[in-house]
């Protein structure tokens, strides 16, 4: 027979973790073995029981499996009187083996811990194995067994040599925490396919048989996985190997503090140990007197350093932006840029910049007279630039030159008559035109 967890700890569905935890003190203290002389077998396990309810009701996964299962765990056998008998082990099944009141003690005997679960999960392996082969799939993949439960000298991880795959329970864990059924669930079909008057109505038929199934492969699968989590937080294997875990990182964590202060030890003993070779020495005479020679030095400079902002017109460095600039807007640099303006223009002067301007005057001959032959002035072609222009300075009646002033007529000229233009010719014809109608008039 089995209790409600909730009746165990006499609490409400709905207690807060607080309410669980004062009602196991409790209910503790009333059913402990050694508080119960009279009736130890049943106190011991009712205690069992008790403890079992809080472990499962106080972690919030295991409480919400169980409120989503708690009338399926409750009926355990009674659920599969009406069952197909071709659908192997379900769901409903299961639900008995979420509970501790069905093996007694951690043990290897045929009643314990070990031979119950080990049993179970080789029934499941078995169906999942024949549904396999009587259904192959088309790829012709062949079946692969789930490790095996093993027993309790079976060790949970590898510490002593490599047992190769399913050696270990963690292996088989592994495997069943991630389970997928590879049965057909062909008994969930709401419907016979052979009575469909039509294939519209057969239609509808096969799409809620195949809705029917795959809600209940997602139930059976949930409902596997959930059982190889309750299994594996229980299994004595599992939390030894955790205490391991927890020692081994802890000692890591330990080797690593101490690794590390003894190379902290050895640097210091180190640095202790340092002598200063005498080539590296320095002696604190000549330091000071060094130290001093430079702040002597540095007032006969005014304390002037050396900066970015460096004033050429003043020969001075400024420390700032701020100071260059207000520096440049006084008066005394610039009386100074004007001086030094005047005298790089008097520089410029000293020297002779004519050379380019004497150029420039024989590229401008040269331009006005290009495509007729240059007068010779009775110079060669390899004299100097100079002669060339002081020839052509001093003999401008050789050469003709263009202007755009208009000659003045000679006399002959201008005795001559004007050439008549094309206006003048018409007023000329209009007036003889003009004269000969009023001749015409005055005849008649």
């Amino acid at each position: 027979m089995r209790i409600c967890y909730y009746e165990l700890l006499s609490v409400d569905r709905s207690a807060t973790d607080l309410e669980l935890k004062k009602a196991y003190r409790k209910q503790a203290l009333i059913w402990h073995p050694d508080k119960n002389g009279d009736r130890v077998q049943e106190a011991t396990e009712r205690f069992a029981m008790i403890q079992e309810a809080y472990e499962v009701l106080s972690d919030p996964h295991e409480r919400a499996w169980y409120d989503g299962h708690r009338d399926s765990i409750l009926r355990g056998d009674d659920a599969a009187v009406h069952k197909d008998s071709s659908a192997g082990t379900t769901s409903d099944d299961l639900m008995r083996y979420f509970s501790m009141s069905e093996f007694k003690g951690f043990n290897d005997d045929d009643k314990g811990y070990y031979a119950v679960y080990r049993k179970l999960f080789e029934k499941l392996s078995d169906e999942e194995e024949s549904a396999h082969n009587a259904d192959p799939p088309e790829d012709g993949q062949s079946y692969t067994r789930y490790p095996m439960f093993g027993n309790s000298k079976t060790p949970f991880a590898d510490s002593d040599g490599y047992r190769g795959y399913g050696g270990y329970a963690r292996d088989f864990y592994a495997a069943w925490m991630n389970f997928s059924s590879v049965k057909s669930f062909q008994w969930m079909d709401k419907w016979r396919l052979r009575d469909a008057p039509n294939r519209f109505v057969r239609r509808a038929m096969e799409k809620e048989n195949k809705k029917a199934r795959e809600t209940a492969r997602k139930e059976y699968n949930d409902t596997v996985r959930s059982l190889a989590t309750f299994v594996r937080k229980r299994d004595p294997r599992f939390k030894a190997y955790q205490e391991e875990e927890r020692i081994r990182k802890e000692a890591a964590a330990a080797e690593q503090k101490a690794r590390a202060q003894r190379e902290k030890e050895e640097l210091q003993a180190q640095i202790a140990a340092y002598q200063e070779p005498e080539w590296a020495k320095v002696d604190p005479v000549l330091v000071d007197a060094f130290t001093s020679d430079e702040s002597e030095s540095d007032d006969d400079q005014g304390g002037s350093e050396e900066t970015d902002f460096y004033c050429v017109v003043c020969d001075k460095f400024y420390k700032s932006e701020q100071q260059y600039t207000s520096h440049e807007s006084s008066k005394k640099h610039l009386k100074l840029a004007e001086k030094m303006k005047r005298e790089m223009m008097a520089d410029e002067e000293a020297f002779d910049f004519g050379q380019d301007k004497k150029e420039e005057e024989v590229k401008t001959l040269k331009k006005k007279k290009k495509g007729k032959k240059t007068p010779k002035f009775g110079i060669e072609e390899e004299e100097d630039l100079d002669a060339l222009t002081a020839s052509l300075t001093l003999d401008p009646s050789g050469r003709r030159r263009r202007t755009n002033r208009k000659e003045e007529p000679t006399e002959a000229e201008a005795n001559e008559p004007a050439k008549e233009t094309a206006k003048m010719k018409r007023e000329r014809r209009k007036e003889k035109k003009k004269q000969k109608e009023e001749n015409v008039g005055c005849t008649i």
